[in-house]
């Protein structure tokens, strides 16, 4: 895909806006073996190669599954938007994903932009999608768009949020700028911290019908700031978690974005209306409590007459009590999200081993030793049974 100036003529496929001349223009090296960012003032910690951009389309093809689809904001449903906005765009897949969902809805004219530091999406116009890509870096305001330019702006699993937070700046005010009255400003992050999550969570407070439907369907858990969760009990993953947020620290950056994006939200009344969220909670694989269910007795709940939900034949979900139970064996989908959940996160740690091992004081052989003893728990040995899982969230906001 070809990359125009700003200072030329904009095409619809691409434009450089801002940002120091060389970095733009030679965006990338090469470190420790794996594709990063060149500019040392970026503080975005994970490389930027092949693996690392297959990692990521993979955790956003997760969220969209727990999700049910690409985005949260129930008032898009009746007012479907039209022209679109990624912000930290990467691959794309977000955007070729939100084409396909609004073309099945008969929604065929919608543009989409994406925006990022370095240019890694592919031309999305090859596949029928009015794309354009514009190269900026989102430290640099104004970003290079009028008022009121989008219906939405969606940004995605970023570190843009966690760099701000230092900053005495709203880090909603500009991407809030390109969004219409009555449009939307939606943001989905995940934690890069473990914690484990302890049986029969309750219910989220005003969780719609439909989201938790969806998660019966998926077999993950909806979350609120009551929900309680413990530490990680897995000793690779309490390593981890010191390590992470060691390293995060010095950098500047939150280990929890999703508590940071929480905050965000919570502090524009004024300026967004509808604001809403979904909190879940994603487990790595078979928990032990759900195997062993209630009084492990799970399998006899519906003698003891509590609702239940059928999925393709399957017992999916029961609920007693406001708490959320599910099946004590997974189906194959769900079983295979798990999964999904599990390998992004062991693939996270392996882009962000430069600066764990840093932070953990190992030799290469030491690491390397705790890299083989890691693996070989959590992806062999069930190693997550206690109920450590993924937290991620979506959080969304109308334009007033």
């Amino acid at each position: 895909m070809k990359v125009e100036s700003a200072s030329s003529s904009s095409s619809s496929s691409g434009t450089i806006a801002h940002g120091p001349a060389d970095y733009m223009t030679n965006p990338f090296t090469i470190r420790h073996g794996r594709r990063y960012l060149r500019d040392p003032t970026v503080p975005y910690p994970l490389p930027v190669d092949l693996p690392e951009l297959h990692r990521q389309n993979l955790r956003t093809l997760m969220l969209m599954q727990v999700f049910g689809k690409p985005f949260c904001s129930p008032f898009l449903e009746d007012r479907p938007p039209k022209k679109i906005l990624e912000i930290a765009c990467g691959s794309a897949l977000w955007s070729s994903a939100c084409h396909d969902y609004l073309a099945r809805s008969g929604i065929s004219d919608a543009s989409f932009t994406g925006l990022d530091i370095a240019p890694l999406a592919p031309d999305l116009n090859q596949r029928g999608i009015n794309w354009r890509f514009v190269q900026h870096d989102l430290r640099r305001s104004p970003l290079p768009f009028p008022d009121g330019e989008f219906d939405l702006v969606f940004v995605k699993d970023t570190c843009f949020w966690a760099a701000t937070a230092g900053l005495k700046v709203d880090p909603l005010s500009e991407p809030l700028r390109l969004v219409k009255p009555g449009g939307a400003l939606e943001v989905w992050d995940s934690d890069y911290t473990i914690r484990t999550l302890l049986p029969y969570p309750p219910i989220a407070p005003s969780i719609a019908d439909q989201d938790q439907e969806q998660a019966e369907l998926t077999a993950t858990y909806t979350t609120a700031p009551g929900t309680p969760f413990t530490v990680a009990q897995n000793p690779y993953l309490q390593d981890y978690n010191s390590w992470v947020e060691k390293a995060l620290d010095k950098r500047r950056l939150t280990a929890v974005p999703c508590a940071l994006v929480g905050l965000v939200f919570s502090g524009e009344p004024e300026s967004l209306g509808s604001v809403g969220s979904r909190r879940m909670a994603i487990p790595f694989g078979e928990v032990r409590w759900e195997r062993e269910g209630v009084g492990g007795n799970y399998l006899d709940t519906r003698k003891r007459g509590r609702r239940q939900l059928s999925t393709s034949g399957l017992m999916a979900a029961v609920k007693e009590d406001g708490k959320q139970l599910r099946p004590s064996t997974l189906n194959a989908n769900q079983a295979a999200l798990r999964r999904t959940a599990l390998l992004t996160m062991v693939q996270m740690i392996e882009s962000l081993e430069p600066m764990l091992k840093e932070a953990s004081g190992k030799t290469q052989s030491e690491w390397d030793r705790w890299w083989a003893g890691m693996t070989t728990d959590l992806l062999e040995q069930k190693g997550t049974a206690s109920g450590e899982c993924l937290e991620i969230g979506a959080w969304w906001g109308q334009k007033q």
